[in-house]
């Protein structure tokens, strides 16, 4: 009988442990903030570094419902693709948390894959402008500090 437990203990422990995510931020070449929840790319000319560590107990000491007005006043601009999952938990995202945000389709609109070279030379979506921060990939604990930002 304790054998049947201890595995689900155990599992339950070591999985407890993967819900707290990093992120980092740096300054990219042209000067620009940049906020992921991966390292920075090592061929390109970066500074500032900072890894955000997230631990489970600094969950309870973000801001709850109380700081919507804050999240409600960001703006938002999200480049997206077709057939891209993590665009689509973006915009579901946004949407469940009632922030109005401007998407551009880059495989439906040419002027939105001009519009997003002249931001940043990548590809990768979704690629998010958060309060003139700029966020690639997706990840709820990332969406949330960027949005409670001052804009």
């Amino acid at each position: 009988m304790k054998k049947y437990l201890f595995f689900p203990l155990l599992f339950f422990v070591f999985f407890s442990q993967a819900t707290a995510a990093d992120f980092y931020t740096w300054e990219d070449e042209k000067g620009e903030m940049q906020i992921t929840d991966y390292p920075p790319p090592t061929d390109k000319t970066i500074k500032n570094i900072q890894i955000h560590q997230q631990r489970p107990e600094d969950y309870s000491n973000l801001p709850g419902d109380h700081d919507q007005t804050a999240i409600k006043k960001a703006t938002v601009v999200i480049y997206t693709k077709n057939d891209c999952e993590d665009c689509d938990k973006a915009k579901d995202y946004l949407t469940s948390k009632n922030i109005s945000f401007t998407e551009y389709n880059t495989d439906t609109d040419v002027n939105a894959a001009i519009k997003r070279k002249e931001v940043d030379n990548g590809e990768e979506v979704p690629f998010a402008i958060i309060n003139r921060n700029h966020v690639y990939g997706f990840s709820e604990n990332v969406y949330d500090r960027v949005l409670k930002m001052e804009p």
